[in-house]
């Protein structure tokens, strides 16, 4: 079985899918997607028995993904579940819509918007885009001055979708991470913030191996069902009451913070689940 990884880097991840693949007798190699110049139906894309898509670009993944599905390639994850993951207020939407508790949320596109936002949700808030990832340009807001300030650089500096803005209420309860597979929670952990308020491990958060209990599954498993995603890292926000809500969906998860905490081999995990085997966290 010949396992393409279509990204645009080889990192730690990428390294660790190639060589767990290796030791159970799959082939697995990198396709860098900046040098595949696809055409219709993915012409010119070396052929593989399936492409797992790892593409860190907020539109390269669902692109490439769309064309290898035109010619009914397995591709892992869609472009449709693409599409509905990279896009915070699309998960919102879908989450949502499935009955999965999502935090509440403000679109905001104006600075009224903005104003209002913030005397409906209340202080402290998070202003975030639509698009993107690692927690770069997530904005905890404390007080309204603050809030009018960081909208000048919208106005003046964003472009696109960056001036399309999800406010949400800041919920102080705990950050939670699942790593999903095939709909099933194969790792979980806490994601502890550091000196900087986010919990991203990105921005020197640690992580704490939790058990994924029943609420947590049932809240990965709705959220598989509510995207079409395989393969996913689930975030969690929990309320000063406990409350679980889930936040985003990472459909290109990062794994090895989550894999160094939990002892858990991700890798593998994925690798046996595309090869159609089950492995045992």
């Amino acid at each position: 079985m010949k396992v393409a990884i279509v990204a645009d880097r080889i990192g730690w991840e990428e390294r660790r899918l190639i060589d767990a693949a290796g030791a159970r007798g799959l082939a697995a190699f990198w396709l860098d997607d900046g040098d595949l110049c696809a055409g219709p139906a993915a012409e010119g894309v070396p052929p593989a028995d399936l492409y797992l898509v790892r593409s860190r670009g907020y539109t390269r993944s669902a692109v490439l993904a769309g064309l290898l599905g035109d010619r009914d390639e397995r591709v892992v994850n869609t472009a449709a579940a693409i599409a509905i993951c990279q896009d915070k207020l699309a998960t919102a939407r879908a989450l949502h819509a499935a009955g999965v508790p999502v935090p509440p949320f403000r679109v905001v596109l104006t600075r009224r918007d903005l104003a209002r936002a913030l005397g409906e949700l209340g202080l402290p808030c998070v202003l975030k885009p639509i698009l993107g990832g690692l927690g770069r340009r997530v904005l905890l807001i404390r007080d309204r001055d603050l809030a009018d300030a960081a909208y000048d650089y919208v106005e003046q500096f964003a472009g696109g979708f960056d001036r399309v803005l999800l406010a949400q209420p800041f919920l102080p309860g705990g950050d939670e991470r699942a790593f999903v597979v095939g709909g099933r929670v194969v790792a979980a952990y806490r994601r502890v913030a550091g000196s900087d308020w986010r919990a991203n491990l990105a921005t020197g958060g640690a992580a704490e191996r939790i058990d994924a209990d029943a609420e947590l599954t049932a809240l990965a498993t709705a959220a598989a069902g509510a995207t079409g995603a395989e393969i996913f890292a689930l975030d969690v926000l929990r309320d000063a009451a406990g409350r679980r809500f889930v936040n985003e969906i990472n459909h290109v998860p990062q794994f090895r913070g989550g894999a160094e905490a939990t002892g858990v081999d991700l890798a593998a995990a994925v690798l046996d689940h595309l090869a159609g085997h089950r492995t045992v966290a």
